[in-house]
């Protein structure tokens, strides 16, 4: 046994790629676990990584291979999907230490194309390394079971927690208003969603999201609202804070989702809880995640498509309040963040 096997394996590490304060569903979450192993006095440490995972230098990838280097083998190393599924060129440096991977969702369905091939094919490769995965949703687990034929034994479903935040009262936007969440990136589809509100009237859409990530992708949703003079229509609204959230969940109309994709989807699981009724596209994921007393989904981002489902919904007053009713008997139960970090770090030393 060498020497440095002497050390004491019982750290954890828990790696991430970017600022942890991002306020966006997959950091809340793995804040949420490191902030809990901290109160707890766990040995538990968390290393930040650079934010181009998952399209790493090769400068992220060698400053990777140092750190490796101080971890004393035997140890458990944590890994966010985004950072991991991206390692390919360090494996024989991840044999010397047990592996768990948090995967939200398969990176390959984040993309088009031979960049989304790209990733399934590395995927293919990387997911036969972990001794256990952690995943947000049932979804997830099936993607795993199915295309990449994981031991069922290996994977454990975690959801995310969801903190219960104070409902408000008081209203600064006039009815109706609808209310969507996420960080502005492709993926999440805002054009989509603003082409589609020029087909509706007297609206107003406020967007929750971080507009640091894809810089590219929000300067075009910000030369949209400012060429179709929607600027009094649209308010965007970036690092805000719980009393500001809460405020903009209680005085919506109307959750709406055009996100292409999701992993599990806090934002909608806080409309549950507000007691919103919900229009999103449809996803197993979020099928799962939501269920369908007081869920309305649409198929596909054809022209007209989502305007359509919201004149039919939110502006016809006898199916809204209908709506509003099935959303009230919603009984979809989720974890708290507590509840959700004690079984993380719980399967994380039973690996």
């Amino acid at each position: 046994m060498s020497k440095k096997y002497l050390k004491n394996p019982k750290i954890i590490y828990f790696f991430y790629p970017g600022n942890i304060n991002t306020k966006t569903g997959g950091y809340i979450y793995e804040k949420n676990i490191i902030e809990y192993a901290k109160r707890k006095g766990l040995s538990f440490k968390s290393k930040e990584l650079s934010s181009n995972y998952p399209f790493p230098l090769k400068k992220d990838l060698d400053e990777l291979k140092k750190i490796f280097l101080d971890i004393p083998a035997g140890s458990t190393l944590i890994f966010d999907g985004l950072i991991f599924e991206c390692l390919k060129k360090l494996k024989k440096d991840l044999n010397n230490f047990k592996i768990v991977a948090l995967i939200h969702h398969p990176l390959y369905l984040e993309f088009k194309g031979k960049t989304s091939l790209k990733f399934f094919s590395l995927e293919k490769e990387m997911f036969k390394i972990p001794n256990k995965f952690i995943v947000t949703s049932n979804e997830t687990k099936r993607l795993l079971l199915q295309e990449f034929k994981i031991n069922r034994e290996c994977i454990s479903v975690i959801e995310p927690g969801i903190e219960r935040l104070t409902k408000t009262k008081k209203r600064i936007y006039q009815k109706p208003n609808i209310l969507t969440c996420g960080s502005i990136i492709e993926r999440k589809n805002y054009l989509y969603l603003l082409n589609e509100l020029m087909f509706i009237n007297n609206l107003t859409l406020n967007i929750i999201g971080d507009t640091s990530r894809d810089n590219y992708y929000y300067k075009k949703v910000i030369a949209f609202i400012k060429k179709n003079k929607m600027g009094k229509r649209v308010n965007i609204h970036s690092n805000i804070s719980k009393t500001k959230l809460s405020s903009l969940y209680s005085q919506c109309d109307l959750y709406v989702s055009v996100s292409k994709y999701e992993g599990f989807g806090m934002s909608l699981a806080n409309a549950i809880i507000f007691k919103k009724p919900i229009i999103t596209y449809r996803t197993t994921t979020l099928k799962n995640t939501l269920g369908s007393m007081g869920v309305v989904y649409f198929n596909n981002f054809k022209k007209n498509t989502l305007a359509k489902t919201i004149n039919k919904t939110l502006l016809n007053t006898q199916t809204f309040k209908a709506l509003k009713s099935q959303i009230m008997k919603n009984k979809r139960v989720f974890l708290t963040p507590l509840k959700s970090a004690k079984l993380f770090v719980k399967e994380v030393k039973n690996a």
